[in-house]
């Protein structure tokens, strides 16, 4: 197994805030801590988590003050690893046309997850609560939460 794991902003909100798919989650977590795996993500995560939790206070799914803890707590799980890089972005982009994605934003977590797979020379599994996109795309390294046992 990977010493490495991309986990998406759908999965990382379960672990922040008590909703449906949440105990998945952190289970998922507490495998990634217990065998000491990093989770990778494009550099522009810790923005998309920030947001869903602003959007989710602002529309009194949860209080401001749970939101704020939230965060704070995401900024400090210490096994996050953010990849600013140019391959990321071409990866993204080719992933993007050939998947036929809409957005950059989930191609660029299937980049991390394949451009760390080449390099660990194993594969890095890519976890997501978002089932339309795992069942839109044909690639082998993606699990769904709510599969995860």
């Amino acid at each position: 197994m990977s010493s490495y794991i991309c986990i998406d902003s759908s999965v990382l909100i379960k672990l922040l805030v008590n909703e449906e798919g949440s105990e998945e989650a952190s289970a998922l977590m507490e495998k990634v801590i217990g065998q000491r795996m990093a989770v990778v993500l494009p550099d522009f995560a810790w923005a998309e988590v920030g947001t869903v939790l602003r959007k989710k206070a602002a529309r009194k799914l949860i209080t401001r003050e749970q939101a704020e803890i939230a965060w704070e707590a995401f900024y400090s799980f210490g096994v996050l690893t953010f990849i600013n890089d140019v391959a990321v972005m071409r990866a993204a982009w080719r992933i993007a046309e050939k998947e036929k994605l809409s957005t950059l934003y989930d191609a660029a977590y299937l980049a991390v997850a394949e451009i760390i797979s080449r390099q660990d020379e194993e594969e890095c599994q890519f976890w997501t609560a978002d089932e339309r996109l795992a069942n839109s795309v044909n690639k082998k390294y993606i699990r769904l939460l709510k599969d995860f046992k």
